[in-house]
């Protein structure tokens, strides 16, 4: 392939790609369908439907749920159908390559997702000085990373052919890339720390600890967690609120709970749009730190604007939505809809703290994005990407078609609608809220919910294994298994305390932990720790 050719095609791959993270979501990278695209562009439909169709098959289980970088799909079906046509339309060749590109490309990610967390931490700088045009222009900058980092591999892969994938894949410094794994485990420890010092650790950590126990040692998962967190609030509310003067907790004047509170509004739906399209970006600078806490913030910008004229206030609001945020791209849009409804009447002055929406936020983002993984991502988009396969393999043009359509209409309908009614959602809550004692009862409850939500999330998402094997003997001891007898995943728990320590005591305590977090994976890693 010529030089201008290869740069050409180049490009369009890691513009394509770069949906899956820079904007969109629209999954028009998946193999599936770029597979077809790719074929097309080189004149070969057929081996591109049968090389998309096949490595779609072989990804298919192979999804980023929560924080994991799984070897990625959308660059090795692109560039196996680039392999298999250059190879005389041998799909054979393309799907043989599918893994290795996969796994250098989950490198190249996780390379990107680092380099995220320098231009969320210079965001952080703009933000204090309340330079919000350069906050927003840190987290679109997420955009050239993704694409560079993309580009890049796929020119020096196509230019120079499958061998050069191979060599590369082989030629990586092993203590390097498995140091930055290890790293990458441990970073968002870095952002459950924030929350928790967001959210009271020092009262609620009971509620912490509860949601730990019941992740590590009844292995129930965020959403069930959240559930039983919700379940223990309202209880606590119900029983609290037998022992009140019946009078005290009357929604409103005649005892009528079916009669909310008119509001008062200052959004439209024009600061719900802004929010809309702007949620299309919202991972745009994701990071192992705080994920897509500033995809959040900018989504926010243009009505919290609108909300707090005064610079100090939006600074304070926008800094309040720059903390750890992890959701599925579009069930996450209900929390933003609910975080203005609460925003908004904050600043019209009801008594709605920054606590309380940090709270709800975190109440909110563990349930929801298990939905969204396991209703959108592993049911949805799998069942008609298995249809889809299934009709390009037979040489169809209809299976691509099949599968990018639903999910398409799937993208924009539900970030819409999660927006729409997560905004009324949160407007009903406020109007019920006529006391100040159920206001604060609020404040608690989703507390609670959101320390359980936290203690269960450092089970999943904080990953430090120790490797150490210790032999007395003919005994031989496996250090992890012992820690696993004492206390399952003591050492993520720990680590994510320790920063929370840090947190607490240094002003500049984030940016000790980012450190803390490569000098723990790469020196751990060559010391064998890990």
């Amino acid at each position: 392939m010529s030089l201008v050719s290869a740069l050409l095609l180049s490009v369009f791959i890691a513009i394509v790609i770069t949906e899956n993270y820079g904007y969109g979501y629209w999954m028009i990278s998946r193999p599936i369908f770029a597979g077809p695209v790719i074929g097309l562009i080189l004149g070969d439909v057929q081996t591109g439907l049968i090389v998309g169709g096949s490595v779609e098959l072989m990804y298919m289980g192979i999804l980023p749920i929560g924080g994991s970088v799984p070897p990625n799909a959308q660059i090795a079906g692109m560039l196996s159908t680039v392999f298999a046509i250059q190879n005389g339309g041998n799909p054979e060749v393309g799907i043989t390559l599918a893994l290795p590109i996969g796994m250098l490309a989950q490198l190249l990610i996780m390379f990107a997702w680092n380099i995220n967390i320098i231009i969320m931490h210079r965001a952080d700088k703009y933000l204090a000085n309340g330079e919000i045009r350069k906050v927003e222009l840190a987290h679109l900058a997420g955009i050239p990373i993704f694409f560079i980092v993309f580009f890049i591999p796929s020119f020096l892969a196509v230019y120079f052919g499958s061998d050069f994938v191979n060599n590369i894949v082989a030629s990586l410094p092993a203590i390097v890339t498995d140091g930055m794994k290890v790293a990458s485990g441990i970073l968002p420890a870095v952002g459950m720390a924030m929350l928790l010092k967001m959210m009271d650790m020092k009262k609620y950590w009971p509620f912490f600890l509860i949601g730990f126990v019941l992740a590590t040692y009844v292995n129930l998962a965020v959403l069930p967690v959240s559930l039983l967190g919700f379940g223990i609030a309202a209880a606590m509310f119900i029983f609290e609120k037998k022992n009140e003067p019946k009078d005290e907790f009357d929604l409103d004047d005649d005892g009528d709970s079916s009669a909310p509170e008119e509001l008062e509004h200052i959004l439209t739906k024009k600061e719900l749009r802004s929010t809309f399209f702007r949620s299309f970006f919202s991972m745009t600078s994701i990071n192992y730190e705080r994920y897509c806490s500033l995809g959040f913030a900018f989504a926010m910008i243009p009505a919290l604007k609108k909300l707090y004229p005064n610079k100090e206030d939006l600074t304070e609001a926008l800094t309040r939505h720059n903390e750890f945020f992890n959701c599925h791209p579009y069930t996450g849009n209900a929390v933003m809809g609910v975080s203005l409804a609460l925003e908004e009447q904050r600043a019209l002055g009801k008594p709605i703290t920054g606590e309380a929406i940090s709270s709800t936020k975190a109440a909110l983002m563990g349930p929801l994005s298990g939905i969204g993984d396991s209703v959108f991502k592993a049911t949805f988009m799998t069942v008609f990407a298995a249809i889809g396969a299934g009709l390009a393999l037979d040489g169809s043009i209809l299976g691509p078609i099949i599968f990018i359509v639903p999910n398409l209409i799937l993208n924009v309908g539900s970030r819409w609608l999660f927006i729409k009614h997560g905004y009324a959602l949160g407007t009903s809550i406020v109007a019920r809220m006529k006391e100040g004692n159920l206001i604060d009862k609020f404040v608690q409850g989703a507390t609670i919910v959101g320390m359980m939500v936290v203690g269960a999330m450092i089970v999943g998402f904080v990953k430090a294994p120790v490797a150490y094997v210790w032999t007395f003997g003919e005994k031989e001891i496996i250090v992890q298994e012992l820690l696993d007898s004492i206390l399952p995943c003591l050492i993520p728990l720990l680590i994510t305390l320790g920063f929370y320590q840090l947190l607490m005591k240094n002003k500049k305590g984030m940016y000790i932990c980012v450190i803390v977090s490569f000098i723990l994976g790469i020196v751990g890693k060559m010391i064998g720790m890990f």
